[in-house]
């Protein structure tokens, strides 16, 4: 048994690997839909909503308008609005309807995900194919299986996408990410 970590490290490691592989231009695309978005709702299931939940947080401080779709409080999408999904496989039939309803609203769609020629990426105007390893393909060099259980490599690269977007998001909006953030929760 490995000492964790070292299970750590490696898993470190698989995911620099993913990350180098992922088309920088695509995500330039995404952090200007974000930008140019009057609002941004962010939805997945189960790991990655919760990769997507933090990622509307750190859009939150950075004084973007942020909903999470299924949230009570979670207003109409209009036309203008982005809706973000990140989805493994890209067929997730909850997505699937949702992300077909926002462009019947006039919204935009943008995708996080291993397959971008799913059914998802077809109904995205924006696509960011992340190279981390699904039992879908078949093994080989383009997809190796990690130290990590399940779609672990997928989620992490989520998470870790939506904080390197925020360093560039802050900046094309003016924040300063040395001051804090100003909108962080206060009744703590």
């Amino acid at each position: 048994m490995m000492e964790t970590q070292s299970v750590a490290g490696v898993a470190c490691s698989d995911l620099n690997q993913a990350m180098s592989r992922i088309d920088g231009a695509a995500l330039a695309r995404l952090e200007q839909a974000i930008a140019d978005a009057k609002a941004v709702f962010v939805f997945g299931a189960g790991r990655s909503l919760l990769m997507l939940k933090a990622f509307a947080m750190r859009l939150m401080h950075i004084g973007l308008k942020v909903h999470v779709v299924g949230d009570v409080v979670t207003p109409a999408l209009q036309k203008g609005d982005l809706l973000l999904l990140a989805s493994a496989s890209g067929e997730t039939a909850s997505l699937v309807n949702v992300a077909t309803k926002a462009k019947q609203l006039g919204g935009t769609v943008a995708l996080l995900t291993i397959f971008p020629e799913s059914t998802l990426g077809k109904l995205a105007g924006v696509a960011v194919r992340i190279p981390a390893y699904s039992d879908k393909l078949p093994d080989g060099p383009e997809n190796v299986k990690g130290i990590l259980p399940g779609d672990s490599l997928f989620e992490e690269a989520v998470m870790v996408l939506g904080d390197a977007m925020i360093v560039n998001l802050a900046q094309s909006t003016g924040y300063r990410l040395t001051k804090g953030f100003a909108l962080h929760a206060n009744l703590e």
